[in-house]
């Protein structure tokens, strides 16, 4: 089986002939390309085509792999290939403007409205990664201006761009298109913070409720955007973890927007994922209400507060899961029998229902070495073929 059938077989409850394994390497392969200190140019999971010059930049890539292309990798080692195609859709504004000023290790954007400016401030990391600092909505003061953007922002479908990306990857991987979070999700990461929508939620929840009205008509363009798109599979990322989104609020104010994002591309003949890198213990009794066919970044302890097990037994043969051997194992001269233990209880727990990969990326400081030696050593492991 090529690792595209392989993939698609376990999503339709046929016959797999062995363990899926699909690790995202692009954190570690961005790093051996870029200075410590530049921003980004790709983002986590993002395929970088071969004939791309990023390629030819050599910072402290491993002279062995000196002319490897990121997907060289997957070529050599026989690895599935897992895709964010990012770029599915482009973005029109209404009466609003977008623009963006560098400061350091900041970057400044700023949603200018007719009702207001919205001022989002990022910070980044050593290797290049982001994090929001400043959050747009501070204030009552603001609320006008988010309303407005939310619903003078249109998306168009890029089919030629997707039809790349899968032209590219061919038999040898999967993509998802991205539709980014749910309303809820979008107040506490990107708009809000958590802090903030807390205190809304107490003191005057009419505010969320507003707010979640004029993003909803925006996340469900883009739903019906993908599934007008090439591909077969669609990812929601609101990156649920407990300890930013209750047990009670996933169920509340996330799940909904599920079931219905799942109605609309489960017509459109799209399975539906979603991101879940963090501590999600106590989700796990709501994962069949939620009703993913994928569940993607699953990463057990110690990176989340679950064992393998715990996932294995709430998955049930109703959705799939992409579970990893923790990120930090690959960071810190953890043995690699010890590894490869771990990938193995990954397998015996979880499958036939499980792709292996390196939860949920191999991190810029990782061991290649170490994802090689579990991408071998997986092929010749036992497989439950049949659901239990």
């Amino acid at each position: 089986m090529t690792h595209r059938e392989r993939f698609f077989a376990l999503m339709e409850n046929r016959p797999v002939d062995r363990p899926p394994f699909f690790p995202d390497i692009t954190d570690w392969y961005k790093a051996r390309r870029t200075l410590p200190g530049e921003p980004q140019h790709y983002g986590t999971g993002q395929f970088i085509f071969d004939d791309d010059p990023f390629h030819k930049n050599q910072v402290d890539m491993p002279e062995r792999f000196r002319d490897f292309t990121l997907f060289d990798f997957y070529r050599e080692f026989d690895w599935g290939c897992p895709i964010h195609a990012y770029g599915s859709y482009t973005v029109e504004y209404e009466d609003v403007a977008v623009r963006e000023e560098r400061e350091g290790n900041r970057r400044h954007e700023f949603v200018e409205t007719p009702v207001g400016t919205l001022h989002t401030i990022w910070g980044m990391g050593t290797f290049g990664s982001e994090s929001v600092v400043r959050y747009p909505v501070q204030g009552p003061e603001d609320i006008p201006a988010l309303e407005f953007y939310a619903r003078h922002t249109h998306y168009h479908g890029e089919p030629e761009a997707v039809q790349r990306i899968l032209d590219a990857v061919g038999d040898r991987g999967v993509l998802d298109i991205p539709i980014w979070r749910t309303p809820f999700g979008s107040l506490i990461q990107d708009y809000m913070g958590y802090e903030a929508v807390a205190y809304a939620l107490a003191d005057d929840p009419i505010i969320v409720n507003r707010l979640m009205d004029a993003l909803a008509d925006n996340f469900f363009e883009r739903v019906e955007v993908a599934a007008e798109l090439p591909g077969r599979i669609v990812i929601i990322t609101d990156h649920a973890d407990e300890y930013l989104i209750s047990p009670r609020q996933l169920r509340e104010y996330c799940a909904p927007y599920y079931r219905e994002a799942q109605k609309r591309l489960h017509a459109a003949g799209k399975l539906v994922s979603t991101h879940l890198d963090g501590n999600f213990k106590a989700y796990l009794d709501l994962l069949p209400e939620a009703g993913f066919d994928l569940l993607d970044g699953c990463t057990p302890a110690p990176m989340g507060n679950y064992e393998p097990e715990d996932l294995a037994s709430a998955l049930g043969p109703w959705s799939k899961a992409y579970c990893g051997v923790p990120a930090t194992l690959f960071c810190t001269n953890t043995p690699t029998e010890e590894i490869l233990g771990y990938g193995r209880r990954i397998v015996d727990a979880l499958s036939p229902n499980v792709i292996l990969n390196v939860g949920d990326v191999l991190p810029p400081n990782g061991d290649i070495d170490q994802v090689i030696a579990l991408g071998n050593a997986v092929k010749a492991w036992p497989w439950r073929k049949e659901l239990a």
